[in-house]
């Protein structure tokens, strides 16, 4: 499965999220395929840059409530619908988690894996 599909996919399953939530998701669902695909954040960028252009997601700023900071978040159109394939449970079960973020996700059950063998 190429970048642009899984990316669209995990965005048709999350609906809205910011580069890191779908950087985090993209490796679960990469773990979960057994994709053997490097996924870097910069090529992720480059696709959801390139989504964005081709009008499957919108794109939008959030600040934080002192307006220190900002961020983009994305919205996936019902266009994304085209590119998307059925995403793996798993991603399904972490886009419903309403107090774990799926970075936070990765972070406990993925990230470890590489170095515990």
């Amino acid at each position: 499965m190429e970048l642009k599909t899984l990316v669209a996919t995990v965005m048709d399953a999350v609906k809205a999220a910011d580069l890191n939530t779908i950087y985090s998701l993209l490796m679960i669902a990469k773990e979960e395929l057994k994709l053997k695909t490097e996924i870097t954040m910069a090529s992720v960028e480059y696709v959801v840059q390139q989504l964005v252009d081709e009008g499957y997601l919108v794109e939008y700023e959030e600040s934080s409530l002192d307006l220190s900071k900002k961020w983009k978040k994305y919205i996936a159109t019902d266009k994304i619908k085209e590119l998307a394939r059925e995403p793996p449970q798993k991603i399904v079960q972490i886009s419903k988690m309403r107090y774990v973020t799926p970075s936070f996700y990765y972070l406990l059950n993925y990230s470890s894996r590489g170095a515990r063998g």
